[in-house]
């Protein structure tokens, strides 16, 4: 009889235990469908291991169906951000396809939109009541210079933080790094070997250095969290149990790196699931192989003179051609265009042999998870760099799209598909990353969880908790110059003083005894 009552108690017992363990997550991205993605891809890895995920995602990502929210908690937000990718891109995207694209002119209209999203979402006052129902134990937040007000949102509700985020701000998280041999995506991929390189390495790492000490707006603390103590968003930034950063050492270059920032890989490859027709049947009977040819999920739209262009090129080539594109192909048989494709999924096919691209970060990572050479033709952004960095890796070739004729854009496949080298590179570097980030979005979220039980203060550098003058040392350098003009001055008074004092002696001597007879 007492068996019943000591077995409902155990049960009572675990699950409490179970509760209090179970910790609440708040995945707060960048608007932008490529970084909200990520977040859903971690929060599900989440639940995974027992925690409670809320993903906040807006409104227009829900209505057009652009993530996939199974096993995360949603938070909808929003409608005030619009079509928040549409902002970011249409400047750019007009201006590219004039051909007056240039990363000075566009960067601070992108900038602009990032900093000017902050404000509502700090006002929106549905978030804020969520927020304090929820009690949130940690917030997951994206980390892009323009965007890092918001990370005035958790100090609001009194919680911890980890910044998860492509973005890698060496200069930004006080890691102890050269800016003459730090790579900075501005500049492009330049050989530090060189002067002028290291020249302009420097000149990009200051600039951007100074640029994201001057995104934070302190007068937003006082606005929105006026019952907390005032400090700076500077100082608040730094304060991130873990940095969690979208990259690695394969497709990227290697970096310093401090305790607590930890390289994720990317968290949008994976094995392909099976395809579904039209294009099971269509990669499936493409004997001689299949290119993959998309410009993102943004640019579905483009030019009828480039798009023929490109048709062109495609049918000059042995392989089959799946394109991401609003265009009506002209040769079913040979091109399948949609406006949707089953990216990473293609990819992962035996039959895949080249993926031609703008080079976004996650379909860049989704090729070379799955081993697939790729021809680079940049937009805007970080595609730039990213294309550069995987010539100069061998894994392919890059190229001005708009510059480009069919005979060339054709012949580039051809050097891509036909020289192993490019195959064999690639190839080798898949495996290296199979193996160094096998799942991504289960590391992140085992750093998530162990910040949460332990904290992440025993990883932190003495110089995360200094403003960015002492921990260049500029108080440091201005005494030793001040003691350098004092010592040089003390040199010149007394090398001046000896002199006079030498003079005066000089007049003093009697004439020689040869003057006197003279």
């Amino acid at each position: 009889m007492t068996s019943v009552p000591c077995f409902l108690v155990l049960a009572i017992f675990i699950a409490n235990m179970q509760e209090l363990e179970t910790k609440v997550v708040v995945l707060f991205s960048l608007p932008h469908t490529a970084n909200v993605r990520t977040h859903t891809n971690v929060g599900r890895a989440l639940a995974a291991i027992g925690h409670q995920p809320y993903v906040a995602i807006p409104q227009f990502m829900l209505d057009g169906k652009l993530v996939n929210t199974d096993g995360v908690n949603v938070i909808a937000y929003g409608d005030y951000l619009g079509n928040y990718g549409d902002k970011l891109t249409d400047k750019m995207l007009k201006s590219f396809w004039r051909g007056e694209y240039s990363q000075v002119s566009v960067m601070p209209e992108v900038q602009k939109v990032m900093q000017h999203s902050v404000v509502p979402i700090l006002s929106d006052q549905h978030l804020r009541e969520k927020f304090n129902a929820l009690k949130p134990d940690l917030f997951v937040l994206t980390f892009v210079p323009p965007f890092k007000n918001i990370v005035i949102l958790p100090y609001v509700h009194n919680a911890s933080f980890v910044w998860m985020s492509p973005v890698n701000d060496l200069h930004g998280n006080r890691v102890p790094v050269s800016p003459a041999a730090t790579p900075c995506k501005l500049a492009g991929v330049l050989d530090p070997q060189f002067f002028l390189n290291r020249l302009k390495l420097t000149a990009c790492n200051i600039m951007m250095t100074l640029v994201g000490q001057i995104s934070g707006n302190d007068s937003m603390i006082a606005e929105f969290a006026p019952h907390r103590p005032q400090t700076s968003v500077n100082e608040l930034v730094l304060k991130a149990e873990v940095y969690l950063v979208e990259s690695d050492y394969i497709l990227d270059f290697a970096k310093p790196e401090l305790p607590n920032m930890k390289m994720i890989g990317c968290t949008a490859p994976g094995s392909g699931k099976p395809l579904k027709d039209p294009f099971k049947k269509f990669v499936d009977e493409s004997k001689n192989g299949v290119a993959v040819v998309t410009f993102g999920s943004a640019i579905v739209n483009i030019p009828v003179k480039v798009a023929e262009m490109m048709a062109a090129a495609f049918e000059q080539q042995s392989l089959n051609v799946v394109w991401r594109v609003n265009y009506t192909s002209q040769n079913a048989g040979k091109i399948i265009t949609s406006r949707w494709i089953p990216q990473n999924d293609i990819l992962a096919h035996p039959n895949t042999r080249l993926f031609v691209s703008h080079c976004g970060a996650n379909g860049q990572y989704e090729a070379l998870y799955h081993g697939v050479p790729m021809i680079c033709m940049p937009i805007s952004g970080d595609q730039y760099y990213n294309a550069q960095r995987s010539t100069a890796k061998g894994f392919g070739l890059d190229a001005s799209l708009l510059e480009l004729t069919s005979t060339q854009l054709a012949d580039l496949m051809k050097e891509v598909t036909e020289n192993a080298k490019y195959r064999n590179n690639i190839k080798k570097a898949s495996t290296l990353f199979r193996q160094l980030y096998k799942e991504s979005d289960k590391t992140a979220a085992f750093w998530i969880d162990h910040v949460m039980e332990y904290g992440g203060s025993y990883m932190r550098s003495a110089g995360q908790d200094m403003p960015l003058y002492q921990f260049y040392a500029l108080d440091v350098l201005g005494l030793i110059l001040l003691l350098i003009i004092a010592f040089v001055f003390v040199i010149y008074y007394t090398c001046r003083c000896c002199c006079g004092v030498f003079r005066k002696f000089c007049r003093k001597q009697p004439p020689s005894k040869k003057n006197k007879r003279e």
